[in-house]
């Protein structure tokens, strides 16, 4: 049984510092139901027994969802890494980047449209049925109707075929670079012999819904509370699952629970708390790349916003490094012009940059015939900045354009009205935050054409530059990584001079955690998936046998 703990902080405390980060809502944070006694301190893990097993490792985090591929929540990565310890996916990834999974081999045609993988033997899904091609491509097939929960565009396949029961021949309908991370690396195979008879597969609960091929098998989840119980696998064909159980347990308060022994391991970016918590023992691993950004959402439609002068002197009015400094600590990364974090090995060094230059924001103002009154503010142009928590950004932004005579007005709001005034352009600026900017770079693509499936990044509109919507297209179906990376900058500096969005900082992330529990936690190169810069990967609970 899961220890009882008070639900909310984690999820909620994350998206308030992250602003609006595009994997998270408040609801995921706020479930219906409160457990009502505190744990135990003496139920703590246990020490990893004898031949290097952990009995338990317990992580703080809320409510995600039903872990099934159709029901988690998509409103943060948390449903999603949930959902990846019961399924697996052809291919994954672990600290030197994409590694072959339920695929033990693959190759490409000459001219880049044909994948054809060789798939491991001997895999049972967890009630023991074989697991075969054909599981692979009814997958595909009844994820055209039922789309899977998070992102994957299966939309690129032209078919899967198989040829014997461990071979299968994907074709594209065009060149994708991402294909083996942001693909097949992210949408999970699933039982043919379940899921062929269901028709309503997000509404289905049946005791076969969670059976995957992953490491663990759900062994409780608490649908109130929102915590989680995963036990090992122990016919897992990738290898020993190290790990025997894994609990994702609900908390007020990160700091407190591993201070009072409730949980041993939970993620923060509150620099004050990593630094407090190091003094007291705990071991502690930051995001390598960084892979967030909070950024300013220019709403392009706006009369005065619309003229790129206008964003490139606020750009300028605004002390990024100063705002990053106060609001991360550590060493401050200033968010990038051309939006990819300034660690990515996709990021441009010569691409434009904004440093705070209050002096030509003014000059720029003026010349844009913004003049000062006699109380030192621009006639003509107050803007408001729309938030959906207490942005602590906002308010600096608001002190900062207020020295160069910009009134900033802060309109804060639920989320839920936060969604809708962004989805109908009723907005001058807004912040956001993102993760998965560490990944493979066609999230800008995906992005600035209005193809992400996350309504924050996207918001179903595209940035109406023609030399930008070229080169997103050109990047995607660019195979040769020197090409395509050239591409990527010409993206950057587009981005960087015209200015659709400005990146305040890119955010790290801290995972803080009790290393005589457990030490086998890695930064993922390129992120998790589509670019999660967290560190509950489930290769680090299993020795993977290559």
């Amino acid at each position: 049984m899961f220890q009882r703990n008070k639900v909310y902080s984690f999820i909620v405390l994350l998206c308030i510092a992250m602003t609006v980060l595009s994997a998270c809502s408040s609801g995921s944070g706020s479930g219906s139901g409160k457990p009502s006694a505190e744990p135990s301190p003496s139920a703590s893990a246990a020490a990893p027994a004898a031949g290097g097993d952990v009995p338990l490792i317990r992580f703080a985090w809320a409510n995600a969802g039903y872990p099934s591929p159709f029901a988690f929540s998509a409103s943060g990565p948390a449903g999603f890494l949930r959902n990846s310890f019961l399924f697996d996916t052809l291919t994954w990834k672990d600290d030197q980047g994409v590694i072959p999974w339920l695929a033990k081999s693959w190759t490409l045609s000459d001219d880049g449209l044909t994948y054809t993988f060789e798939l491991e033997q001997g895999v049972t899904w967890h009630d023991g049925q074989p697991f075969t091609a054909e599981d692979v491509v009814f997958s595909f097939n009844y994820y055209k109707e039922h789309p899977f929960n998070w992102t994957g565009d299966i939309s690129r396949i032209e078919s899967v075929t198989a040829s014997g029961d461990n071979q299968v021949q994907f074709k594209l309908n065009e060149a994708y670079a991402p294909f083996l991370s942001d693909l097949v690396g992210i949408v999970p195979i699933i039982p043919k012999h379940v899921w062929e008879s269901v028709d309503n597969p997000i509404e289905y609960r049946g005791e076969d819904a969670l059976v995957g091929t992953g490491p663990y098998k759900l062994k409780e989840y608490d649908e109130a509370g929102g915590q989680y119980s995963f036990v090992a696998n122990d016919h897992y064909f990738k290898g020993h699952v190290k790990v025997k159980e894994i609990q994702y347990l609900s908390v007020d308060n990160n700091a407190m629970a591993l201070k009072n022994n409730n949980v041993d391991g939970a993620m923060t970016y509150n620099y004050g708390d990593v630094q407090q918590l190091q003094k007291e023992g705990f071991d502690v691993i930051k995001s390598n790349p960084t892979g967030s950004a909070v950024r300013i959402t220019f709403n392009l439609d706006h009369p005065q916003l619309k003229d790129k002068r206008l964003r490139q002197a606020l750009a300028y009015a605004l002390d990024r490094a100063s705002m990053a400094q106060k609001l991360t600590g550590g060493d401050p990364m200033v968010g990038n012009a051309g939006v990819i974090p300034t660690d990515s090995p996709w990021y441009n060094p010569d691409v434009k940059q904004y440093n705070y230059d209050p002096a030509k924001a003014e000059a720029m103002l003026d010349e844009l015939g913004y003049t000062k009154n006699a109380n030192g503010v621009r006639d003509g142009l107050k803007l408001s900045v729309l938030v959906s928590s207490n942005s602590p950004e906002s308010q600096v932004m608001q002190e900062m354009l207020k020295k160069v005579g910009i009134e900033l007005n802060i309109q804060q709001v639920d989320s839920a009205t936060f969604n809708a005034a962004m989805g109908e352009n009723k907005y001058d600026m807004a912040i956001t935050g993102h993760i998965g900017l560490s990944g493979d770079p066609d999230y800008l693509r995906q992005w600035f054409l209005g193809n992400a499936s996350n309504t924050l990044a996207a918001r179903g509109k595209a940035f109406a530059n023609e030399q930008f919507q070229q080169l997103a297209e050109s990047q995607m179906k660019e195979l040769d990584p020197d090409k395509r990376k050239q591409t990527v900058f010409q993206m950057q500096d587009v981005l960087a001079e015209e200015l659709p969005t400005l990146v305040l900082y890119h955010r790290p992330f801290y995972f803080v955690y009790k290393k005589d529990v457990y030490d086998g936690y890695f930064n993922t190169y390129g992120g998790i998936a589509d670019g999660i810069p967290l560190w509950d990967n489930k290769a680090a609970f299993v020795d993977v046998q290559s």
